[in-house]
């Protein structure tokens, strides 16, 4: 494992640990600089890999006036109207 998968573990680790940032770092032996330069790496990281948002535009060579309703797993229901394929595509992939 590299030293920036290492790190990210650990920061999951304080994650659910409940602990305040300092006291993690006193009980696990690390320097709190190396804890907040890896925190910050990390939050970077995943703020790239998903902002929360996708953009979606009609798309014109497929766009259609139907009703869709989609239930996610976690039981979050969406109901679009006047979407394209495309765009339901990339609602279902979420």
């Amino acid at each position: 494992m590299d030293k920036q998968a290492s790190m990210f573990e650990i920061i999951k680790e304080w994650e659910i640990s409940g602990l305040s940032k300092k006291t993690f770092c006193r009980n696990h032996g690390i320097a709190p600089s190396k804890f907040f330069y890896w925190l910050k790496k990390w939050k970077n990281t995943k703020e790239e890999a998903f902002d929360g948002f996708v953009k979606l535009s009609p798309d014109k060579a497929d766009f259609f006036q139907s009703q869709y309703r989609l239930r996610y797993p976690n039981g979050v229901q969406l109901e679009v109207s006047g979407i394209g394929l495309g765009q339901l595509s990339a609602l279902i992939n979420l």
